[in-house]
Protein backbone atom coordinates (compact mmCIF):
# COMPACT_ATOMS: atom_id res chain seq x y z
CA UNK A 1 0.00 0.00 0.00
CA UNK A 2 1.72 3.51 -0.97
CA UNK A 3 2.12 6.02 1.49
CA UNK A 4 1.05 9.22 -0.97
CA UNK A 5 -2.41 8.14 -2.65
CA UNK A 6 -2.23 7.16 -6.52
CA UNK A 7 -4.69 9.62 -8.66
CA UNK A 8 -6.70 6.93 -10.66
CA UNK A 9 -7.80 8.70 -14.28
CA UNK A 10 -11.27 8.05 -12.97
CA UNK A 11 -10.77 10.57 -10.17
CA UNK A 12 -8.53 12.96 -11.60
CA UNK A 13 -9.00 16.54 -12.49
CA UNK A 14 -9.59 17.03 -15.98
CA UNK A 15 -6.02 18.51 -16.69
CA UNK A 16 -4.12 15.18 -14.79
CA UNK A 17 -6.60 13.37 -17.24
CA UNK A 18 -5.39 15.13 -20.35
CA UNK A 19 -1.86 14.41 -19.19
CA UNK A 20 -2.25 10.72 -18.63
CA UNK A 21 -3.98 10.45 -21.56
CA UNK A 22 -1.37 12.61 -23.66
CA UNK A 23 1.58 10.13 -21.68
CA UNK A 24 -0.17 6.49 -21.66
CA UNK A 25 -2.43 7.07 -24.85
CA UNK A 26 -5.75 5.58 -25.19
CA UNK A 27 -4.63 1.88 -25.19
CA UNK A 28 -1.49 1.55 -22.40
CA UNK A 29 -2.28 1.35 -18.37
CA UNK A 30 -1.50 4.70 -16.89
CA UNK A 31 2.27 4.02 -14.37
CA UNK A 32 1.50 4.10 -11.01
CA UNK A 33 4.70 7.04 -10.77
CA UNK A 34 2.32 9.18 -12.93
CA UNK A 35 -0.48 8.30 -10.58
CA UNK A 36 1.67 9.65 -7.52
CA UNK A 37 2.68 12.14 -9.85
CA UNK A 38 -0.95 13.08 -10.32
CA UNK A 39 -1.68 14.68 -6.85
CA UNK A 40 0.27 17.55 -8.08
CA UNK A 41 -0.55 18.96 -11.89
CA UNK A 42 2.74 20.74 -12.16
CA UNK A 43 4.77 18.08 -11.14
CA UNK A 44 3.41 15.54 -13.66
CA UNK A 45 3.61 17.77 -16.31
CA UNK A 46 7.31 18.22 -16.16
CA UNK A 47 7.71 14.72 -15.33
CA UNK A 48 5.67 13.96 -18.29
CA UNK A 49 7.95 16.15 -20.55
CA UNK A 50 10.71 15.18 -19.24
CA UNK A 51 10.08 11.75 -19.97
CA UNK A 52 8.54 12.36 -23.43
CA UNK A 53 12.01 14.42 -24.20
CA UNK A 54 13.99 11.36 -23.20
CA UNK A 55 12.10 8.86 -25.65
CA UNK A 56 11.28 10.97 -28.17
CA UNK A 57 14.37 11.08 -30.15
CA UNK A 58 16.87 8.62 -28.41
CA UNK A 59 20.87 8.69 -29.98
CA UNK A 60 20.94 5.40 -27.92
CA UNK A 61 20.02 2.28 -29.64
CA UNK A 62 17.23 0.32 -27.34
CA UNK A 63 19.90 -2.64 -26.39
CA UNK A 64 22.47 0.60 -25.12
CA UNK A 65 19.47 1.96 -23.31
CA UNK A 66 18.66 -1.47 -21.98
CA UNK A 67 22.13 -2.48 -21.08
CA UNK A 68 22.47 1.36 -18.77
CA UNK A 69 18.89 0.50 -17.30
CA UNK A 70 20.26 -3.15 -15.78
CA UNK A 71 23.75 -1.57 -14.92
CA UNK A 72 22.01 1.02 -13.04
CA UNK A 73 19.90 -1.51 -11.00
CA UNK A 74 22.74 -3.64 -10.18
CA UNK A 75 24.93 -0.33 -9.23
CA UNK A 76 21.97 0.20 -7.19
CA UNK A 77 20.94 -3.00 -5.68
CA UNK A 78 17.61 -2.86 -7.25
CA UNK A 79 15.63 -5.85 -8.90
CA UNK A 80 14.90 -5.19 -12.30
Amino acid sequence: MPRIPFVEPEHASPEVRALYESFAGPNLPVLNVMKLFGNHAGLLGVLTHTVGTLYHDPKLAPRYRELAYLRASQLNSCHY
